[in-house]
């Protein structure tokens, strides 16, 4: 058996998904690229819960695992930019993506009216392609501020 993951794996599993993402992008598979991205949000979470505690977080719910992170000190009440994202994230990213197929998850988007509007801007062409690459920028935003947030605590765990 595995030893369990830590805070370094999770991390690394964050920028993976997040390549992940893109290459899904690449190819057009936009549900896949939502999904891998949201996933890559979901892992740096979960790294920087890893930083603090050894405990495993259950479920996937990213603004509950954000305020997780914040409860725990490990994001500021300055990261407002970095929840406005997430909670924008979670209107559409959900775990049971993974089993959706681009008709269902067009449903999705018009009961959520982002056939229409997203990111305050018309959608103008094929919803799905716009709803990926602007939930995949912010994604890339939110691990990459992620990220310098787990640098900053690892060099300080480091140092004591």
């Amino acid at each position: 058996m595995s030893s369990p993951l830590g805070s370094d794996d999770y991390r690394e599993g964050a920028l993976a998904r997040l390549e992940d993402a893109r290459r899904l992008r690449d190819q057009e598979r936009w549900v896949g690229a939502i999904y891998m991205a949201g996933r890559a949000v979901e892992t740096l979470l979960r790294s920087l819960l890893w930083l603090n505690r050894c405990e495993q977080e259950v479920g996937h719910d990213l603004r509950r695992l954000l305020r997780r992170a914040q409860s725990l000190g490990l994001l500021g009440e300055d990261e407002t930019r970095l929840r406005v994202h997430i909670n924008e994230v979670a209107i559409l990213w959900q775990n049971n993506l993974r089993f959706m197929g681009d008709n269902r998850f067009a449903r999705v988007l018009k009961e959520t009216r982002r056939d229409k509007r997203v990111g305050g801007r018309p959608v103008l062409g094929d919803a799905l392609k716009a709803n990926a690459n602007y939930l995949l920028e912010l994604c890339e935003e939110i691990v990459d501020r992620g990220e310098v947030v787990w640098k900053r605590y690892r060099r300080r765990s480091k140092e004591s």
